[in-house]
């Protein structure tokens, strides 16, 4: 199974592209200048970003003949990482609940989320997947998210197009992609397609995720003095922002940790309709020969018992 490889190129491209969007907010934002200005870091970054959604497409599709079935099963490594996802998605709606001007609607839909996020947590723990005889529920998930991405656009909106980017906005919609598909998963709908596609997504946000949480982290806490321009939004480290960026980076690891098994227990299960049908075939083919060597005893035994015959004769 070649998509196994694709945290390859995701590695590469973070490096590359998260490392130079990291240095523009560090030199170009709050410092005297960096070796490229803010727009090409940002191109570089998209460029990145497209090429790893390219590649991971790519080996999906060159995936698409094996067939495989890839039940839940037990990682703790995954099961942490979505409890401690849960917890602070949980904690940053509860926050948020208590300032002045609250979302309700976001903050019950976070407070859901959260919830069933920490129940597939428990999943992972155990696993043992109790969601198969509630699959609606799995939405509740992709429904948190469809409302933190429409929260997101509708902030940028608000802001000058020069002053700010997009890419949280795409890290966002490849986690709402990776969460739609690992419901499909949980659920037991279409499981080959769960899986790649999950993947596929969930590399891009691991890529995307990191680079704008580091990101935002460091306009946190570095000295809030950015220049006019691109890229200049002051963050304020609110305990509300905080959980929120940590749990994405939470959420990178939850979706790093779920991909990989699934795709080496995919890689181990994955059978290509061909080899089936010769495995079906050779099953006929010895019967076919076993008849025959029944055939060729029986005429030699008729054979032996005419000549039989004759000599008594």
């Amino acid at each position: 199974m070649t998509l196994k490889k694709l945290w390859i190129p995701t590695l590469i491209f973070t490096l590359i592209g998260g490392s130079i969007k990291i240095c523009d907010t560090i030199f170009n934002v709050y410092g005297n200048g960096f070796i490229f200005d803010s727009t090409v870091c940002n191109w570089i970054l998209s460029i990145c970003a497209l090429l790893l959604l390219i590649t991971g497409w790519t080996l999906s599709i060159v995936d698409r003949k094996n067939v495989f079935e890839v039940p839940p099963q037990r990682n703790v490594f995954c099961g942490l990482f979505g409890f401690l996802s849960s917890v602070s998605i949980i904690g940053g709606a509860v926050m948020t609940l208590l300032t002045e001007e609250p979302n309700v609607a976001q903050c019950l839909f976070a407070i859901a989320g959260g919830g069933l996020l920490l129940y597939e947590s428990c999943i992972s723990f155990t696993g043992h997947n109790g969601l198969l005889k509630m699959p609606v529920l799995t939405l509740l998930v992709p429904v948190w998210c469809c409302s933190r991405f429409f929260s997101v656009f509708i902030q940028y909106t608000h802001r000058s197009v020069a002053a700010t980017e997009i890419f949280d906005i795409v890290a966002v919609a490849a986690l709402l992609m990776f969460l739609f598909y690992q419901s499909m998963f949980f659920a037991g709908i279409n499981n080959m397609t769960a899986v790649r596609r999950s993947t596929v997504y969930a590399m891009l946000f691991v890529m995307l995720g990191i680079t704008v949480a580091t990101d935002m982290f460091i306009k946190m806490f570095m000295p809030s003095t950015a220049v006019t321009g691109i890229d200049s939004e002051i963050v304020i480290p609110t305990l509300s922002n905080i959980l929120m960026y940590a749990g994405d980076i939470f959420l990178c690891a939850y979706a790093l940790f779920f991909t990989l098994p699934n795709i080496k227990a995919a890689d181990k299960a994955a059978v290509i309709p061909d080899e089936e049908e010769e495995t079906e075939k050779k099953p006929e083919e010895t019967k076919a020969e076993e008849k025959s060597e029944d055939t060729k005893t029986e005429e030699k035994s008729e054979n032996t018992k005419t000549e039989e015959k004759k000599s008594e004769e």
